[in-house]
């Protein structure tokens, strides 16, 4: 088959062809924009949805935790009061607790004279005096303070002898020693 076509009827059936085709592209591009426009809309809408509940939970949470702040209140008031407390019985001193374990370490036939306790006498050097039946009593006694972890740096300041003590007690023993502060917890 023979063209005969003039030249000038062959470029304007190619440009015809090649404007459908732009034209066809042009086509397909403005309806991915218009895709593209819907799914970001669709997008927008979802994310101002999550927004609203995200701020109506925060509003229910506030009003939530509103009704809590006495109970958190009284919480920090109860933790301050327990502060100070333990404060205070860390600095507690249990004088009985001395006087018992002094009376354990005692052997039989010796008695204590007069003990003066305040919390100025613990860990301070300090003096106890004693009155034992013999002299081997009151060795045995220094023997045992320091033998106890109650007392620290135990040693006699006098010892002496006398048959004028009454009460068949005819020693008598003057003791230096440190209470321990650990003695009294």
């Amino acid at each position: 088959m023979i063209n005969l076509l003039p030249e000038e009827a062959k470029k304007d059936i190619r440009a015809a062809r090649s404007n459908v085709t732009l034209l066809n592209y042009i086509l397909i591009l403005g309806l991915g924009v218009v895709f593209l426009g819907v799914i970001c809309g669709g997008v927008y809408v979802v994310l101002m949805g999550m927004k609203t509940d995200a701020e109506r939970l925060i509003t229910v949470n506030e009003n939530k935790s509103s009704a809590y702040v006495t109970a958190q209140q009284q919480g920090t008031a109860l933790r301050a009061g327990l502060t100070s407390a333990k404060a205070i019985l860390d600095q507690e001193v249990v004088y009985t607790k001395i006087l018992t374990d002094i009376a354990t370490l005692m052997p039989s036939g010796v008695v204590l004279d007069g003990l003066t306790l305040s919390p100025s006498t613990l860990g301070a050097p300090t003096t106890m005096q004693f009155f034992a039946k013999t002299t081997d009593d009151a060795l045995k006694l220094k023997d045992n303070f320091q033998a106890s972890g109650l007392f620290s740096n135990v040693s006699f300041q006098s010892l002496s002898g006398s048959s004028e003590q009454s009460g068949g007690y005819s020693v008598s023993a003057i003791l230096s020693l440190t209470i321990n502060k650990s003695a009294v917890r």
